[in-house]
């Protein structure tokens, strides 16, 4: 429906009592009190497609249908200064003044707070009297007329959902296995399962701890492995874990020697000074890692190797806890709960890039579907009170509705909940489109 440009509707009604009509206020801390709201809260006249029976006696019940809403403003007062007595009552006179199109009406009346109609104001009394002079005119009307007759929450509410998209799923990891043997991974037992080139010193008694004193700057501790010379065996690809105590306690670097097959050097891998540990992928050629502290600088004092730790990947794939499902996929479906007891019109959004969108009531099957692409950044706006399609904000697209789509003034919400579902021509699935849909409860 037409709006003309005003302020936000409602944005003056703060308390019981009030009542707005465009930008013009009423009621408590106003100049305009009132007695009576009539057909604020009457049922409308409705319009019945009952037929009597002609063979029977009583009636075969029809569809009813509201007429418009006529909303009186009874026992209207006007008060103030006598000096400014025109000037209030000539704001109300604009105000009200005939007009094409429909503004908002805003009237709170109780606890349950306020709710919006849209109406023009017909008729308008303002007694001349003695009160111009007194500065207080009583006996007052308006009568306001909404040829939609519903009334509706002031708070628009919004669904929004993207074109269906698969969730990746469970991601499953490569599992690693621990290859230190126990006591080197605890630090204590032989003293050969660690070497070194005579700096640092490796001392220890083969069954308790094993200490290490580094004597100058890049003093390297070398793990020793059972396999050999150069480590433990790895393939190309495979992921690598070193962890060191020692590294951390001591700022000293971890670092991760590759060799190949042949025992020739392939590359290092070396953490920053302190780090705990270091994970790094085997190159190209590593046939062997080896697990190396090296030293930033010398120590006054041995100090322990301490716990360690060499994880290498198996190649296998293992659920880890706690499982990761990936980024949630879309659905498609969103739902719109109608609060009120009467049907509401919905306005619907559908963003592109998207081919052929539609939106589905999938209670009843009801469809609003439209045979044409949008680009990204095109909006095809449905207004389904209005029963118009427009893109861009200008465009109409009401053709383009394919043959399965209802009429767009027949899709509506009734109070409850809606399940809705969008989708698209199939091969349209960009997940940056999306539909929108805008509604307000509504009430009789």
């Amino acid at each position: 429906m037409p709006v003309a440009t005003l302020g936000a509707a409602g944005a003056l009604v703060t308390e019981p009592g009030h009542v707005q009509y465009g930008d013009l206020l009423l009621g408590p801390g106003t100049p305009y009190r009132w007695r009576t709201l009539t057909g604020w809260g009457d049922l409308p006249p409705l319009d019945s497609g009952t037929v009597q029976r002609a063979d029977a006696h009583g009636a075969y019940p029809g569809l009813l249908l509201a007429q418009s809403r006529t909303v009186g403003v009874d026992g209207l007062v006007v008060r103030a200064p006598r000096a400014q007595i025109g000037e209030v009552v000539g704001r109300l006179e604009a105000a009200t003044a005939p007009r094409v199109d429909e503004i908002p009406l805003v009237a709170w009346v109780d606890e349950r707070g306020p709710l919006l109609t849209y109406a023009r104001a017909t008729r308008r009394a303002i007694p001349t009297t003695t009160g111009y002079r007194l500065g207080t005119i009583v006996g007052g009307a308006i009568e306001f007329v909404a040829t939609d007759p519903r009334r509706y929450a002031l708070a628009e509410q919004a669904a929004t959902a993207t074109l269906p998209v698969s969730e990746a799923g469970l991601a499953w990891d490569s599992a690693e296995a621990e290859v230190l043997p126990a006591g080197q991974a605890a630090g204590v037992g032989e003293v050969w399962r660690w070497w070194s080139d005579g700096d640092p010193v490796i001392t220890g008694d083969n069954v308790g701890p094993v200490s290490v004193r580094p004597l100058a700057e890049g003093a390297e501790l070398v793990w020793a492995s059972p396999h050999g010379d150069y480590g433990w065996p790895v393939t190309p690809g495979r992921t690598v874990t070193f962890a060191s105590q020692l590294a951390a306690e001591q700022g000293a670097m971890t670092t991760l020697r590759w060799w190949d097959a042949t025992g020739q050097h392939v590359a290092d891998d070396t953490s920053t000074p302190g780090a705990a540990s270091l994970t790094a992928t085997a190159p190209a050629g590593a046939a062997w890692a080896q697990p190396v502290v090296l030293f930033t600088a010398a120590l006054p004092a041995a100090v322990p190797v301490g716990t360690s730790s060499l994880r290498i990947s198996t190649g296998a794939g293992v659920l880890a806890w706690p499982l990761n499902f990936g980024t949630p996929g879309s659905t498609g479906r969103l739902s719109v709960v109608n609060p009120g007891s009467a049907d509401t019109h919905p306005v619907v959004e559908f963003r592109g890039p998207v081919t052929m969108p539609s939106l589905t009531n999938t209670a009843t099957g009801d469809v609003l579907e439209y045979d044409l692409p949008l680009a990204a950044g095109d909006v095809l706006v449905v207004d389904t009170l209005a029963g118009t399609v427009t893109l861009n904000g200008t465009a109409s697209r009401l053709y383009s509705a394919s043959t399965r789509s209802v009429p767009e003034q027949t899709f509506t919400f009734p109070p409850g909940t809606t399940p809705l579902m969008f989708r698209a021509a199939p091969g349209s699935n960009d997940p940056a489109a999306s539909v929108v849909v805008r509604y307000r409860a509504a009430y009789w």
